[in-house]
């Protein structure tokens, strides 16, 4: 073997190597990304799950009855918002529960809640509550409660409030809309802020949205890695003949051969033609295996196939191929 033959053979030996163990390494790197997609679905659902918790998640208050204001006061202090005024989705829900311990004791009273938006809750808020009755301003806000109430009986309001600082005062009111009640009458109230709504939502759904795309990434490498496995789980002896069949189509002819002549040609001129059985030797000298091969000649047919004519012209049904000593063998198919 020559120097030329010997660096061919170690490049391709070299080549072969690197190939298997770049293959080795692409099917790593399958692994790993799949198993950093899967991880990511759960991390995007855990943060998901945690910020729609966070955004569900109330700030709790409550009140009492105060005998000298006959009224229930609470300084909510400073609630955190999308600073956007007026009425819109930015809002900040408030849900209040108020329990009509002892109401007073004359017939239609009622519960009215107002929601003030001031910073000093300890200042007059006369003129701020009668601004709320009238319902002109989304700062001060006002509600009261349709059926007269019962004692004991628990009665919810719901608001929806810009960010700011915020006071609440709950009162029994008379039928005509006065304030009543006496420092012997009591109500209770308990309260839930949802600050965090918006801004939890928000992200709660960006990171859903995150472990939706990262879901059908896993999908996509774990497609594509279960069809390398099953490529790897294939047989020895399937990947043997599978390459053996590649070489020989190659190699071979470039297509499956016809049916061979049933019998001898019609046409004179083709029983003419040099490729027809030449007469056999008179010479009885000639050893058997020239007479055998002066026997019978090979026809060429379509697609690199051959046919044996025999000396009487009929024709052998086995297809042959010429190898590459020159030699005719049957074809066999695969």
């Amino acid at each position: 073997m020559s120097d030329e033959e010997l660096d061919a053979a170690g490049a391709l030996s070299v080549d072969e190597d690197q190939d298997e163990l770049l293959e080795e390494l692409s099917l790593e790197e399958r692994k790993e990304r799949l198993k950093k997609a899967r991880w990511n679905v759960f991390m995007y659902l855990g943060v998901a799950a945690i910020l729609f918790a966070f955004a569900l998640f109330p700030m709790p208050f409550s009140a009492e009855y105060d005998g000298f204001t006959q009224s229930a006061e609470k300084d909510v202090g400073l609630v955190w918002g999308v600073p956007v005024d007026g009425e819109d989705i930015f809002d900040v829900p408030v849900r209040l529960t108020v329990t009509a311990t002892k109401p007073p004791s004359q017939s239609n009273v009622h519960i009215g809640v107002y929601m003030i938006e001031q910073e000093d809750c300890a200042s007059n808020l006369g003129a701020y509550t009668t601004e709320a009755r009238e319902g002109a301003s989304h700062s001060y806000q006002y509600k009261e409660t349709k059926e007269s109430v019962q004692v004991d009986g628990e009665y919810e309001f719901e608001f929806a409030i810009d960010p700011g600082h915020y006071c609440v005062i709950v009162e029994y009111m008379s039928d005509e809309g006065e304030k009543i009640g006496q420092s012997t009458d009591g109500l209770s109230v308990s309260g839930k802020l949802y600050p965090n709504q918006f801004f939890g939502g928000l992200l709660g759904l960006t990171c859903l949205s995150l472990s939706a795309f990262a879901f059908v990434g896993a999908q996509k490498h774990g497609s594509v890695l279960r069809s390398i496995l099953e490529g790897e789980n294939e047989t020895t002896e399937s990947k043997v003949l599978s390459e053996v069949n590649k070489s020989r189509i190659a190699s071979g002819p470039s297509g499956p051969p016809s049916a061979g002549p049933s019998g001898p040609p019609q046409d004179s001129e083709q029983a003419g033609s040099p490729e027809s059985a030449p007469v056999a030797s008179p010479d009885a000298s000639s050893e058997p295996a020239a007479a055998e091969e002066a026997a019978y000649t090979f026809e060429p047919a379509e697609n690199g196939y051959f046919y044996k004519k025999m000396a009487d012209g009929s024709y052998d049904q086995t297809v042959f191929v010429q190898g590459e000593d020159g030699e005719y063998i049957p074809y066999q198919a695969e």
